[in-house]
């Protein structure tokens, strides 16, 4: 049984279709931002929590996602809920891209054919 068969549905579900404007939707989360990249000697992810210009003051690593977001949570660095959905977006993405060899950018797709060379 499905989560969305009529059973598990109100009578007047409402549907919403998503989007997003980065230049209108993005807003700065006043406790800073983070820089992610990947160490594939370590086989870590790395995210690098500044507050201004780029400047690291903390650096997290983690073998997966939930390590880094949920360290970062703990440690009061995200005060805004989709900054928090940003970063679980980016570490994924990091993740899955030292998982499969594939180049990570943040803030860039994915691409399957682009495999990263040492």
């Amino acid at each position: 049984m499905s989560l969305f068969d009529k059973s598990h549905q109100a009578e007047n579900i409402e549907e919403i279709q998503g989007h997003y404007d980065e230049l209108k939707d993005w807003k700065y989360d006043p406790k800073g931002y983070f820089l992610i990249r990947i160490n594939r000697k370590t086989k870590e992810i790395e995210a690098g929590h500044c507050k201004r210009n780029n400047v690291i003051e903390k650096i997290i690593k983690g073998k997966k996602p939930q390590d880094i977001y949920f360290t970062a949570c703990e440690l009061g660095l995200i005060s805004r809920a989709d900054h928090a959905a940003y970063l679980g977006k980016e570490l994924e993405k990091a993740y899955l891209a030292l998982k499969y060899g594939l180049k990570y950018v943040q803030d860039g797709e994915l691409d399957i054919n682009n495999k990263e060379t040492d």
